[in-house]
């Protein structure tokens, strides 16, 4: 399934797949304070204080927790990628089904 579009509707997340048909339901609340930084091919990212849940679209399963000192400063997601800012580094990484790897950096 691939994502088309992510809307609020109070305290959940309706996903669209590339169709336009609602794929799913996922609740703030089941992700810490629930704020969507974004969402790739296949996950949802959310912001729980300064960590960020990386959590699969099609189960609402979590892939993986990234913890903000680590990552830095979430600045977008496309495709299977997620991007951060960590200081004056620009990191990339693929999500997958179990975990998310660091594929490329480059400073800024």
């Amino acid at each position: 399934m691939t994502l088309s579009d992510v809307q609020f509707d109070g305290n959940r997340y309706i996903v669209f797949d590339e169709g336009s048909r609602e794929a799913g339901v996922f609740y703030a609340s089941n992700y810490g304070n629930g704020e969507l930084c974004g969402f790739g091919e296949n996950f949802l990212a959310f912001q729980d204080g300064e960590n960020y849940v990386i959590v699969n679209a099609g189960n609402g399963e979590e892939i993986t927790r990234l913890y903000g000192s680590n990552v830095g400063t979430f600045k977008h997601a496309n495709g299977r990628l997620v991007m951060f800012r960590d200081g004056g580094r620009l990191v990339v990484y693929e999500v997958g089904y179990s975990g998310v790897s660091e594929i490329s950096s480059r400073y800024v």
